[in-house]
């Protein structure tokens, strides 16, 4: 009875555009219509051609629909969606731990390099250190120093401005699309809102993403405020 829910979810999970097949996600989705399983919340991609659950999206860089539909990441080249928001956050969080601790641990050693020099100097080779390189006015281990130092802090302070973004999105019940456009109909507060994005183990999935913490919903169908008598801010 549900293995059309459930091969459309597979055909919705795949991260590979050439290995779906538009056809069968027509067909499949068709079945659904038929049977019932689809609301007045469903909306027409005239991408796929066919019927998308609520919050899913096309996406014009893989070129199908994602479930629950955050974002296309391009530094890691593909969706944001259901499957993957929770590896995510935790990358978003490791990621700024792990080039804070760096940053902090380079930061004795930069600071001698910086104080033997000019401020101008200084300025110069913290912002162009290319430059500085290329026109020999520091050595190649001085260069890697200050090198690795910048993008250090800059990954870090990306991932944590991603990191906050996405805090608050996630303790909204929000995607960000839902947040462009000032949509809060699946914000159930802040503690569903945290079991719905990462389980109901979802203190310690931040240590370690892929720990067994299933999500509760199919990424097809989602709680709104009204379902549950909450008011939506």
């Amino acid at each position: 009875m549900f293995e059309p829910l459930v091969r459309t979810r597979e055909l919705f999970y795949n991260q590979k555009a050439e290995r779906v097949s538009f056809i069968h996600l027509r067909i499949l989705l068709s079945t659904l219509l038929c049977a019932g399983y689809y609301s007045r919340h469903w909306s027409y991609c005239y991408q796929c051609q066919s019927q998308v659950p609520p919050r899913s999206g096309h996406c014009s860089a893989c070129r199908f629909c994602i479930l629950r539909r955050d974002h296309h990441c391009r530094l890691l080249g593909r969706c944001v969606g259901f499957r993957n928001y929770r590896p995510f956050l935790c990358l978003l969080l490791h990621g700024a731990g792990v080039l804070l601790h760096a940053s902090v641990l380079l930061g004795p050693a930069l600071s001698a390099l910086l104080r033997a020099h000019t401020p101008l100097h200084t300025a110069a080779l913290l912002l162009l250190p290319w430059l500085m390189l290329l026109t020999g006015r520091v050595s190649l281990a001085q260069f890697a120093l200050a090198f690795v130092t910048d993008t250090c802090v800059a990954g870090a302070l990306l991932c944590g401005a991603g990191l906050l973004f996405h805090g608050m999105l996630l303790l909204r019940g929000q995607t960000t699309w839902e947040w462009a456009r000032g949509q809060h109909a699946y914000d159930l507060g802040p503690c569903h809102n945290l079991q719905a994005a990462l389980g109901p183990r979802w203190v310690l999935v931040w240590l370690w993403p892929f720990l067994a913490s299933p999500l509760p919903g199919d990424g097809i169908t989602f709680q709104t405020a009204a379902d549950v008598g909450l008011r939506a801010s």
